[in-house]
Formats: structure tokens, sequence, C-alpha cells
């Protein structure tokens, strides 16, 4: 597993805008859609993301990556590419078209739902292999955990769940421990109330 250039975390952060009132009054929001802007922190963080897969898993054993709706969908299946692999989306409520699988779950600030197709694996070997679970940020668990159960309602299992970023902040990572346990999971950069140095923006 590679480490993560300090200087290259710094002008991550450096480009997160951290809201304080959204989508509800009182709730953090951590808009990491500036960092796209940037060609050279894209390319860091598809880069990172890349060999910490290649690093850690023998991809002759990885089905697929699964991205979550919407900010996995703008960097996983560039990840995907590079490593020579299938991607499968998983999508908001009403998105999808045919037979559909569904769950819903509980975000930090209220309930949603993910779906999958029913034949999202279609043309996938996934016998006795895994998928590595795709998103930007893992709060408190809810939509990564839903994502889990779909995948394994459609018989594959999860080998790993990877983010850009997670939160070490108590009532985060209290529900962390409760909801994933021992699950394996990865994060490029954990986002403390120290280290963000973003612009705050009260709503």
């Amino acid at each position: 597993m590679s480490t993560v250039d300090p200087k290259d975390v710094a002008l991550i952060l450096d480009a997160v805008k951290l809201y304080i009132g959204h989508p509800i009054p009182g709730q953090p929001f951590a808009d990491i859609f500036p960092i796209f802007r940037s060609p050279t922190l894209t390319e860091i963080i598809i880069s990172h993301l890349t060999t910490h897969i290649q690093s850690t898993h023998d991809l002759t054993k990885i089905s697929a990556l699964v991205c979550l709706e919407a900010r996995g969908f703008f960097f996983a299946p560039i990840i995907a590419s590079r490593l020579g692999l299938p991607v499968v989306p998983v999508r908001k409520k009403g998105k999808l078209p045919g037979e559909i699988i569904s769950v819903s779950y509980e975000k930090d600030y209220g309930p949603d739902s993910f779906e999958m197709k029913d034949d999202a694996f279609e043309g996938i070997e996934t016998e006795g292999k895994g998928v590595v679970i795709v998103d930007d940020l893992l709060g408190m668990g809810g939509s990564v955990l839903a994502a889990k159960g779909l995948v394994e309602k459609l018989g594959v299992s999860v080998a790993e769940m990877v983010f850009i970023f997670d939160v070490d902040i108590p009532i985060y990572a209290e529900a962390i421990k409760k909801n994933m346990g021992d699950w394996k999971r990865y994060s490029m950069i954990t986002l403390t109330t120290t280290n963000m140095g973003a612009p705050i923006i009260i709503e």
C-alpha cells in the first residue's frame, strides 16, 4: 500500500469546501467537486487509489469495481479502466429501468434508497471473486453498507471498500465502529477537526 505525499494531501484538502448547514441545519457537508477542476489533483487521486487496489489485491480475484451515485461516478470508472476491470453502478431510487433490487438506509441526515439492476453482473465472471466498492467519502457507513447489501443479494462478495476520504470525528468514528466492525476498508485521506483548513461556509 502506498502512502500519500503530505504535500498532495494539503493540496487536496485546500480544494475541499466545507459547508455547515447542508442539506439540513447544522449538518456538515464536504464539497469535493472543486478537486475535479484540477487535472493534477484528479490524477493524484486516481493514481493513488489505483496503486492501492493493485498492491492489495490479486486482480484475478476481483470481478469489478462497484461505484456509488453520485460522486463515486467521477473517478471509479477511470480507476476500473486502468485496472482492466468492469465497473458496476449503484444508483439512487428511480434511475434504473427494468428489474431492480433495492435497499433503504439511513444517511447522516435522513432516509434514502439505493438500487441495482438484477442483471448488474451479467457477462462478468463472479465465481470465486469479489468486488471493490468505491465511493468518495465514508461518513457513518449507511450508504456503503447499503451498497454492500445489494451486491451480496446478487450473490457477489465484497473484497474491500475504498474511499478518498473518511472522517475521524467522534460521532462518525463511533458509528463506523458499530456499523462496520472489521470489514476491510481503505481511505486515502482522513478528515479531522484539525486538518480541515478548507473554507467553511455557513448556510
